[in-house]
């Protein structure tokens, strides 16, 4: 059967692209099948606004092109091509079909995979400037099919500019769609449009160290719409994250004004004791948008300890930094990294471990080390699937548009995928820490030291969610969030001993692991595996969804939460640490910036914060209707609070508020 003529007579371009020469490698043909994606698929609508394209990437067919796998199969589409195409495919094409990590040590990530384009050199040179790097590489198929790439790109510019013609587009777009991104933007217009259009390329998955990266082609003109239009383009195609570094410019002001009541992207913006007014000012303006932007990030912190992790980082290349995704740390423009690569269940290896230790442990200590043991051992398995994925993903899934876009791919002749880029790493989330602590302490003192309750009584209880014992357990005095010396030490000790596992590991063919507490929206679905725990939690309800206090137990106020926060070994975890902190929309200015100044003073990386009142949220959870733009912060993102499932928002009301 000619597959690919089949593919193309139901067209699946992109997919017959695939299948027009066989016998070349999969870096070519996947290189192909771009271009062929790229001559055919449906463009976007001219509306009117000054960027283009603007609105939902075309990804209308049964197997789609997209930023993490290059092309995939949607499995409610595999009837519009049927079985014998869709088996053809897959058994070429999805030899890697994601990663090997154990099922329940995948919360928010499963070798999951964002990055970032190189947008400012792809400004500075223009694509076709390209061309001539590609023509050096030595390997046949790798040269050609980036030749390929660079032909369906051009023919992607060409319909674009002829659809904007044909529809008597405003000049300017026109004109600025003819000359970017293949050749050098000239000024702020060109460059916004080239960033834009490289996003579309891309994918739409993040957009970098954006104020940075405009910064030379700015004049003081007023771009807030035309970062209004970008952003949009970014939220509409579900993408993600940027960053806004400390060296301060006006284009930081308007980086901020235009997020203003909008879910994305989620702003990373790095401040410190030097931060101007302005700066903090126009961050609590958006803040409470209740829009969730931006999040606060701790420049030393995070770039000095990603530095100390990676001693190779340049200066130059930290302030690249964005967290891309949710927010896992990257270098822009530079690095293929795991984000998330997986989410250790930390809950899960409790449960297990009090039901097969705690009996016969003759104190608390030698349960602790017998628990430790079992992190470990989970933490020996999952780091070793990630480089056995790493592996087979580097020899069977190419992705021509990320090696093509993303440095140091062309010079090193090395496919993105196969780690030809400039830094590379992988983020390892650990979920359930705070659920753990909590639980560590009621064990301690209920079970050993006032032995308050046998420990036959004590597992039997848990086992059947006793509510009027879990309610005991959620009212244990000693808990973190409330700046409790003993739980600050406990806390301290569960994460050092923890994060510390991963030090001196390394993956098969990236440089580390760093540590990370991100859960993204999965904490309900993971909870279910477990059942009810010492921390008051009853069965199957869901994890901690951050590095906060659970279940309103930050009762002694915000200090104390925070306090209690920076006992974690924060240092270790610049995979990012997140912190979901929610305030009252009546708290003071100079109030929430103390706030996040003495945190990060104490040590603390990275706090996201949702403003709204008890009393909104209770009414968006009764009329939804009625706040359809109202944005929470979720375990490493931003979304619609009408987007969360019932439990998700059940978890967000439960937050204590700040005031």
């Amino acid at each position: 059967m000619d597959i690919s003529k089949r593919f193309f007579e139901l067209g699946e371009y992109g997919a017959a692209g695939l299948f027009e020469q066989p016998e070349r490698s999969l870096f070519y043909r996947k290189a192909l099948g771009t271009r062929r994606y790229l001559e055919t698929c449906r463009l976007p609508a001219y509306e009117g606004k000054p960027l283009y394209p603007s609105g939902v990437l075309d990804r209308d067919y049964a197997i789609t092109h997209g930023f993490m796998n290059g092309f995939t199969l949607m499995p409610e589409r595999r009837h519009r091509i049927g079985s014998e195409l869709a088996d053809a495919f897959e058994r070429e094409f999805r030899v890697y079909n994601g990663g090997s990590v154990p099922p329940e040590h995948t919360v928010a990530g499963n070798m999951s995979q964002h990055s970032i384009p190189h947008y400012e050199r792809v400004l500075r040179e223009g694509l076709l400037a390209y061309i001539p790097r590609i023509e050096k590489i030595a390997d046949v198929d790798m040269r050609e099919g980036l030749l390929e790439l660079m032909a369906g790109i051009q023919c992607w510019v060409d319909r674009c500019v002829s659809y904007l013609k044909s529809v008597n587009a405003e000049e300017r777009v026109i004109q600025a769609m003819t000359r970017v991104p293949l050749y050098p933007a000239r000024d702020i217009y060109e460059a916004v449009f080239a960033w834009n259009a490289v996003m579309y390329l891309d994918g739409c998955d993040n957009l970098g160290s954006l104020a940075n990266g405009l910064l030379p082609y700015f004049n003081g003109e007023n771009i807030v719409p035309l970062l209004e239009n970008l952003y949009d383009n970014l939220d509409i195609n579900e993408g993600y994250s940027m960053s806004l570094h400390t060296n301060y410019t006006p284009l930081t002001l308007q980086c901020l004004e235009a997020v203003k009541g909008r879910r994305r992207p989620m702003i990373e913006l790095f401040v410190d004791e030097t931060t101007p007014d302005e700066v903090w000012e126009k961050a609590f303006e958006a803040i409470r948008t209740s829009c969730g932007q931006p999040a606060f990030y701790n420049p030393k912190g995070m770039l000095g300890g990603l530095q100390k992790r990676f001693p190779e980082l340049t200066e130059e290349d930290l302030r690249m930094f964005c967290g891309s995704g949710c927010t896992e740390s990257q270098i822009a423009g530079y690095t293929n990294v795991g984000s998330v690569d997986c989410g250790i269940n930390l809950l899960w290896i409790l449960e297990r471990s009090m039901y097969s230790r705690l009996l016969r442990a003759q104190s608390f200590e030698e349960f602790y080390q017998g628990f430790i043991d079992d992190v470990r051992g989970n933490v020996d398995i999952v780091t070793r699937e990630i480089s056995n994925s790493q592996i087979k993903r580097s020899k069977y899934s190419p992705l021509p548009m990320r090696t093509l876009l993303i440095d140091d791919c062309i010079d090193n002749e090395t496919d993105f995928n196969a780690f030809g880029t400039r830094y590379k790493w992988s983020i390892v989330s650990f979920a359930g820490m705070i659920n753990v602590i909590d639980s560590l302490l009621v064990i301690r003192d209920v079970v050993f030291r006032d032995k308050t309750c046998k420990k036959e009584e004590f597992l039997r209880l848990l086992s059947e969610s006793d509510e009027p014992f879990l309610d005991r357990c959620r009212r244990h005095p000693c808990a973190f969030g409330t700046d409790d010396p003993e739980a600050n030490a406990m806390a301290n000790r569960v994460s050092t001993d923890i994060y510390s596992m991963l030090d001196d590991k390394k993956p098969a063919m990236s440089d580390g692991f760093l540590a990370a507490s991100i859960m993204f929206r999965s904490v309900a679905n993971f909870g279910r595996l477990v059942g009810a725990t010492p921390d008051g939690r009853p069965a199957k309800a869901p994890l901690c969804d951050s590095l906060g206090a659970i279940y309103g137990k930050d009762v002694k106020g915000a200090t104390a939460l925070l306090k209690s926060v920076a006992s974690l070994d924060l240092k270790r975890a610049i995979g990012t640490p997140v912190l979901n902190f929610n305030i009252d929309p009546e708290i003071k200015d100079e109030h929430l910036r103390a706030l996040v100044l003495g945190y990060m003073a104490l040590g603390g990386q990275q706090m996201q914060i949702s403003c709204a009142s008890a009393e909104t949220l209770q009414e968006a959870y009764d009329h939804p209707e009625l706040h359809r733009d109202l944005v929470v912060r979720v375990g490493g993102f931003s979304d619609y609070f009408n987007n969360l499932t019932d439990e998700m928002k059940r978890v967000i009301i439960a937050r204590s508020i700040h005031k």
